[in-house]
């Protein structure tokens, strides 16, 4: 196992649920501690799976403490920490939330999951608990849902 390309994963993953560069961070690391601190979890049967569940209840812990993270990240875009035209990079950030609202919790998860992080079918299959197909055809649900919402 490649853990400089698992840490990015696991690092994009915790990014996306939480937006916000440091505690992503954080939340990476201490999943990393907590995965090799006991020896159950690296020498079991799948540790990419143990590794996303754990991030998974991590970031879970942090959003009960961070209710407010969209209206932070609009903060830093109006600030103009932003590089680019401040108001089209504010629209499209928008219109992406927006879209992605239309989504289930599980649909936007799976599809960064499959899109973002490039995990296999399979692997999204085992941590949901679904066949492979099944989140195949919840990643194309959510790309059709997506494009219509930002077509409009």
């Amino acid at each position: 196992m490649d853990y400089e390309e698992l840490y990015d994963k696991i690092y994009r993953y915790c990014y996306y649920r939480l937006q916000q560069k440091e505690i992503a961070e954080d939340i990476t690391q201490e999943t990393f501690l907590r995965f090799f601190g006991k020896e159950k979890y690296y020498s079991g049967e799948n540790p990419l799976k143990i590794m996303y569940t754990i991030a998974k209840n991590l970031c879970i812990d942090e959003s009960r403490k961070k209710k407010a993270l969209f209206l932070e990240h609009v903060e830093e875009i109006a600030e103009g920490q932003g590089r680019g035209n401040m108001e089209d990079e504010l629209l499209t950030s928008c219109m992406l939330k927006s879209a992605m609202e239309k989504l289930s919790h599980e649909e936007r998860e799976i599809l960064f999951l499959r899109v973002v992080n490039e995990e296999p079918l399979s692997v999204i299959g085992e941590m949901f608990q679904i066949s492979r197909y099944a989140v195949y055809r919840k990643c194309q649900h959510a790309i059709k849902v997506l494009r219509k919402e930002l077509e409009k």
